[in-house]
């Protein structure tokens, strides 16, 4: 009996050993202050992107309104326009706790520049149809400006077509950096004239 009782005994010493080597495995190559001298610790994780600029608090300078199939050229413009020292809204930035048509409606309401990205689904959305009428409103009651902005090949609407556009098609061309900087020209001048 006491022959069964070490044996025993030695097997479960050796499995403890045994998990306690396994459970220690992974994490020696790991870095810390007991990272052993001259391992190769395998590839670094890959780096982490840089955090995105906050977004701007207000007021804002330009209100650019956008369907989801064109937040990629709306960010695009934002990140060209703050270059350029212009402040931006997009409904993406409503931060969590807070009602995104408030804030949308807020944003509007302080901007001197609105800009509606048209592409092939703009006007099929609702969100953007109501926006659109408020952009249209705001020019009638003076003191803001509503540029309609190409972001694909779409015919525009009536109320506007019957403005001059900026041409947002052709990113990292010298066209397309010759729209932006019109747009940020126009913005600056508005903040200047609500200044003064």
């Amino acid at each position: 009996m006491e022959g069964a009782n070490l044996a025993i005994a030695l097997v479960g010493l050796i499995a403890t050993v045994a998990s306690a080597y396994f459970a220690w495995v992974p994490l020696r190559n790991r870095g810390g202050p007991g990272r052993r001298r001259g391992r190769d610790p395998g590839p670094d994780p890959a780096p982490r992107p840089a955090p995105a600029p906050p977004p701007p608090q207000g007021p804002y300078d330009v209100f650019v309104s956008y369907a989801d199939a064109e937040a990629d050229a709306a960010e695009r413009l934002e990140e060209r326009l703050r270059e350029a020292g212009v402040s931006v809204f997009l409904v993406r930035w409503v931060e969590p706790g807070l009602v995104p048509l408030l804030e949308t409606e807020r944003a509007l309401v302080g901007a001197t520049l609105g800009v509606l990205l048209f592409g092939p689904g703009t006007m099929a959305d609702s969100r953007i149809r109501e926006e659109y009428a408020v952009l249209l409103q705001r020019v009638h009651g003076g003191g803001f400006r509503f540029v309609p902005a190409r972001a694909g090949s779409v015919e525009l609407p009536p109320f506007a077509d019957i403005r001059r556009p900026v041409d947002l098609r052709e990113p990292g061309t010298p066209r397309y950096d010759g729209e932006v900087a019109r747009l940020a020209d126009t913005a600056l001048r508005l903040r200047r004239r609500t200044d003064a």
